[in-house]
């Protein structure tokens, strides 16, 4: 990584050749999944195909997940997630990519799928204020794995980034794995973590571990002249409690987990993330490529 870290990051890169003319046979099999042999550069095609495009168009990422309090082993919902990440790439060579995303996220209420404006927390029992999030420009280089230790710079990059971020040194990894198909159907994992020091700390005021399942058609990711592939996307992540939530020094985290996807354009998305987007972020809908290029610039 280059820059920053966040968890709008993807793993991405290119290859030559088409895949299927490549792959040695498959030699151990898991539940009806074949385990394939790919290099670095073909599992890095597959999977910018999947979740965003080899060319510079603009994708939407999206995110369906429910989160909860997790305290000495009890789970607590607290809210259900919708989010959006738009973003763009522009290919550097077969290994390398750079990527531009902007990231928005709704907190609603479970029950009722109200967009919620106070929360009561667990344990605490602190009313709370639910602020919206908006968060990017973000850069990154996308590579097939990396490890590194660089400034924490998402609470300079989010609105009231204060309310979800401390500053410091990030020391983040990524990586994706265990490429496997069934059929026509491919999957293959991503992995990121970070962990946030403040100066001279040596317990992370800030964490983020996401696991995702990314599954997609494999003639499609078979085909040279494809460069986007529709994707279905499975969803974990623990995180740290963020400040707007005021636990204090309540042991625990958040833990969430749900399914995701990718929209080619704003009316793509799902029905209430498009309503919501176009109330709160209308300038993502009328002119996504617009405001990555004059936000990033």
């Amino acid at each position: 990584m280059s820059g920053t870290i966040n968890r709008r990051a993807l793993l991405a890169g290119a290859l030559g050749a088409p895949l299927a003319a490549s792959l040695p046979a498959a030699e151990r099999q898991y539940s009806g999944l074949t385990d394939l042999r790919l290099s670095d550069d073909e599992m890095l095609r597959c999977f910018i195909k999947l979740r965003s495009s080899l060319d510079d168009r603009v994708t939407m990422g999206w995110v369906d997940a429910v989160n909860y309090a997790f305290v000495e082993g009890v789970t607590y919902p607290l809210y259900r997630l919708l989010s959006t990440t738009i973003r763009q790439m522009r290919k550097v060579n077969d290994s390398l990519y750079k990527n531009v995303s902007l990231e928005v996220a709704m907190y609603m209420d479970i029950k009722t799928g109200e967009l919620l404006e106070q929360l009561t927390m667990p344990i605490t029992g602190n009313v709370v204020d639910v602020p919206l999030y908006r968060a990017g420009p973000s850069r990154m280089d996308m590579t097939v794995r990396a490890e590194d230790s660089s400034e924490f710079t998402m609470d300079r990059e989010t609105v009231d980034g204060e309310s979800f971020f401390a500053s410091g040194q990030v020391e983040s990894q990524r990586f994706i794995s265990l490429p496997q198909r069934r059929g026509d159907d491919f999957y293959i994992r991503q992995d990121i973590s970070a962990r946030v020091f403040p100066a001279g700390e040596t317990s992370p005021s800030f964490f983020y571990r996401e696991w995702t399942i990314n599954q997609g058609s494999w003639k499609g990711l078979s085909d040279p002249s494809v460069v986007s592939v529709p994707v279905d996307v499975a969803y974990i992540a623990n995180t740290a409690f963020r400040p707007w939530m005021q636990m204090g020094d309540t042991p625990g985290h958040t833990v969430q987990n749900g399914r995701g996807g990718k929209a080619e354009t704003p009316g793509g998305l799902p029905v209430e993330l498009l309503r919501l987007v176009k109330l709160h972020h209308p300038d993502l809908i009328e002119d996504p490529r617009g405001v990555l290029a004059a936000e990033a610039a």
